[in-house]
């Protein structure tokens, strides 16, 4: 590792404190200060007086407009224990009665000096374009909202022309044979799924051959990305957790895809615009509850560059979790549970249709969320349709259905909206229908397929009557 590779790591290692009120941006502030003023020839050690007195108002500014200076203290000791700073003679400072920091007065009295560590200074001092990439690591990690302020208040702007983002490693569409090589060369975890990179900003990585059921979803190019873990229920905890925080503070991170015998591409900056719970199967094949996180695509981690829909998306998000999974509850895991047991056909596909409509109903509410939402199937409804079609294909003309079962021993059959979802913006059991695979095809893109989704759209008004009485 080189001693540029070293000093971005131990910035990329900063995790500010979470309070109530959000991060707390003291030490990154602090730091991107002091680079600041290596960049510009300034000296490496000042003493607390001035940092207080230049550092104070960019707290105000920056961090949260109640800090003043007597904030400054906080950082101007705990970024010692970042291995990036330095306070001289800190062994005379009396310490606060926890022995957490220096007593306000102490410093003023005393005015030590703090800095950068020598050897990063001076690395700093002789490598503009580290200089560049430190600070713009900190600016998109923290202070993505308003680089150009930022920088224009650390007197620095003229150094870091265009978007900050663009000084920062990997570059997008940039391939790697494998886990191991992006590890190599950019730090960080080889094997887990959501990690961040050594620069501290995280990346989530997609096998199309892997073990989740990550896809882009029809008709956004957004994609839903299933938590971390591979067996059992999955909990808010590691990668997921990293998730939710990134999701509450609308942070970008980095989308890493690889194709089926294909390398690994940093494919797209993207953000978290809603979490779902669901059920789905495990690395044993057995039904477990899952999270999946809807990411936005977006141009890169500065949000004056996103789109629209996005900004949109993310206003309406409120961060929990929409639980899918108490509505809507595997077959195979009722059978587990004994509930199967007690349920006829009819009444299964009663309480699948209810949960269905419970769906659907959520989103009418929610009308201005996005096209994801509105296109996400309802599982619930799928279920409803497998149970009311008794295992055989739901067109009256059905020409034969096939013998063969799916590796499941379930019936070849594929659940589809009579005049697709787009149209009616339904998503319940009457305006659904379940066919068999030559059926399913006649009806998408047969010559007589209108007059056939006629006659399919009676039979399934028909058969819900019938099965949900």
């Amino acid at each position: 590792m080189t001693d540029q590779q070293d000093l971005l790591r131990r910035i990329g290692k900063i995790r500010p404190d979470h309070r109530p009120g959000g991060q707390a941006l003291h030490r990154p502030l602090l730091l991107l200060w002091a680079i600041a003023q290596a960049v510009q020839g300034r000296p490496r050690l000042q003493p607390w007086s001035l940092v207080k007195g230049e550092v104070g108002p960019l707290l105000a500014q920056f961090a949260a407009p109640h800090l003043s200076e007597a904030d400054v203290r906080y950082p101007f000791w705990a970024l010692r224990n970042d291995a990036v700073w330095e306070v001289v003679n800190e062994g005379g400072l009396p310490l606060t009665s926890e022995l957490r920091r220096p007593t306000l007065t102490a410093l003023d009295e005393v005015n030590p000096l703090g800095g950068l560590l020598e050897a990063d200074y001076d690395l700093l001092v002789r490598d503009r374009e580290l200089a560049i990439t430190a600070m713009s690591n900190l600016i998109v990690r923290f202070f993505s909202a308003n680089p150009a302020e930022v920088l224009q208040a650390l007197h620095v702007h003229a150094l870091v022309p265009g978007h900050v983002d663009a000084y920062l490693q990997p570059l997008l569409g940039e391939p790697f044979p494998h886990r191991t090589a992006i590890q190599q060369a950019y730090g960080g975890n080889g094997v887990s799924g959501i990690t961040p990179l050594a620069d501290g900003i995280l990346s989530v990585y997609s096998d199309e051959k892997g073990p989740y059921g990550d896809h882009r979803i029809p008709e956004t190019g957004w994609i839903a990305y299933t938590g971390d873990g591979l067996s059992g229920d999955q909990a808010m905890v590691k990668g997921n957790k990293s998730m939710q925080r990134y999701q509450v503070q609308r942070k970008a991170l980095r989308y890493w895809h690889k194709p089926y015998k294909g390398h690994w591409t940093f494919e797209t900056w993207a953000v978290i615009v809603q979490c779902r719970r669901r059920w789905g199967p495990g690395d044993d094949d057995r039904q477990r509850r899952e999270y999946v996180w809807v990411l936005a695509p977006v141009p890169s981690p500065l949000p004056a560059t996103w789109p629209a829909e996005v900004k949109e998306a993310l206003e309406q998000d409120d961060g929990r979790v929409h639980d899918d999974s108490v509505d809507v509850v595997p077959i195979e895991v009722d059978d587990e549970q004994g509930a199967s047991l007690l349920l006829t056909p009819k009444e299964r596909y009663r309480r699948l249709t209810a949960a269905a409509r419970r769906t659907a109903d959520r989103r009418t509410r929610r009308s201005t969320m996005t096209k994801v939402e509105r296109y996400l199937r309802s599982a619930a409804a799928r279920d409803a349709v497998i149970i009311r079609s008794e295992g055989c294909c739901e067109n009256p003309s059905c020409l034969g259905h096939p013998q063969e079962r799916t590796d499941s021993d379930q019936p070849l059959l594929e659940v589809d909206h009579v005049v697709g979802l787009a149209r009616t913006g339904q998503d319940t059991p009457d305006v659904m229908i379940a066919l068999c695979p030559n059926c399913h095809a006649l009806k998408t893109r047969g010559k007589n397929r209108a007059q056939l989704q006629a006659s399919l759209a009676r039979v399934a008004r028909q058969r819900h009557s019938q099965f949900g009485q």
